[in-house]
């Protein structure tokens, strides 16, 4: 968000020093301006906060955006018992919180994938060591 108000505060210092800038320039500023503005608003757009909860017989999973009011129902929400694997996955851009979980119709475990870029070793250790 401090990102996105820098850059409006860039372009409204850009307009205010118009004429000091050189036309040749102004374009590129403004186009780079333009596109880091897009950038930022589509990240603040597809932003979402990864709540866990385990209470012991049941352990749930929030995926919302951060502004959303009101009601937020789970995203994830089974039996503890019914819990077979919680592993993270590691890729090069995100993290992935992949949960196998049994299920009563089939003999494969049902297999969830939760995207949680900004969750840490320490925080998935947690999650662990509240299923033991």
């Amino acid at each position: 968000m401090a990102l996105l108000i820098i850059d409006v505060f860039l372009v409204i210092a850009g307009y205010i020093l118009e004429s000091f800038i050189g036309e040749d320039i102004e374009w590129a500023l403004l186009t780079v301006s333009t596109v880091l503005f897009g950038l930022i608003l589509t990240n603040i757009i597809r932003l979402r906060v990864f709540h866990f909860e385990n209470t012991g017989a049941v352990f749930s999973i929030k995926y919302y955006h951060p502004i959303k009011r009101g009601v937020i129902f789970p995203h994830i929400d089974y039996p503890v018992n019914r819990l077979r694997a919680f592993k993270i996955e590691e890729s090069l851009m995100a993290k992935k919180i992949v949960i196998e979980v049994n299920s009563q119709q089939k003999e494969t475990p049902l297999r969830i994938k939760v995207k949680a870029s900004n969750i840490s070793d320490k925080d998935y250790h947690r999650m662990i060591k509240s299923f033991t």
